[in-house]
């Protein structure tokens, strides 16, 4: 099966990683909705890139040190507030996959328990650069799909055995900084 993964949603016409994001790349075909989780300080999986909002709202505070109430404050640009996990569960329900980014060392555990909670486990693939995350998500629920994010510190040309040794689903290759051709890059016989 080919899909569609809307990275960040529809990042390109709505503010990245927004509820208003997601529900326009639904409405362009997209099959995947591509998301990237931290956790916050009262334990909440926040839907956001990046570890703090310096980027998104111009203040430097890390989601792990925020409340939830603290973080659905801010406005993600549009008015849209950042998302929960479980309010993208919510969107995506009967209409695309999620392919979650984990982005921090304590999301594993919570990511697992919402996914089951929400009956979402075989609508959901987990990944990160962090190969021990998709491993740890692997070790909790075997049917969660999970995927191995190669690239940047994870370059080399036994990415596939890394990927075999922590029983990933699949391989992503994160290479499209890599080069200006980054397709280049691969050996038709990876693609087999």
């Amino acid at each position: 099966m080919i899909h569609n993964i809307a990275h960040r949603g529809a990042s390109a016409y709505e503010p990245e990683n927004t509820l208003r994001a997601f529900e326009r790349a639904i409405e362009m075909g997209a099959t995947m909705i591509e998301l990237d989780v931290h956790l916050s300080r009262d334990g909440h999986l926040i839907v956001i890139h990046d570890a703090d909002l310096s980027r998104l709202a111009n203040d430097d505070r890390r989601i792990r040190d925020m409340s939830l109430q603290q973080i659905k404050g801010f406005d993600a640009g549009q008015g849209e507030r950042i998302p929960t996990l479980s309010e993208a569960i919510e969107l995506a329900r009967g209409r695309v996959e999620l392919y979650i980014e984990l982005k921090g060392q304590r999301t594993p555990e919570p990511v697992v328990r919402t996914l089951q909670a929400s009956h979402f486990t075989d609508q959901a693939i987990v990944g990160s650069f962090y190969l021990w995350l998709p491993q740890r998500v692997k070790f909790l629920d075997s049917t969660i799909r999970t995927s191995a994010f190669i690239g940047g510190n994870n370059r080399g040309a036994d990415f596939v055995e890394w990927a075999s040794a922590i029983e990933a689903d699949y391989v992503h290759l994160c290479w499209e900084n890599a080069s200006p051709t980054p397709h280049e890059l691969l050996a038709l016989e990876l693609l087999a």
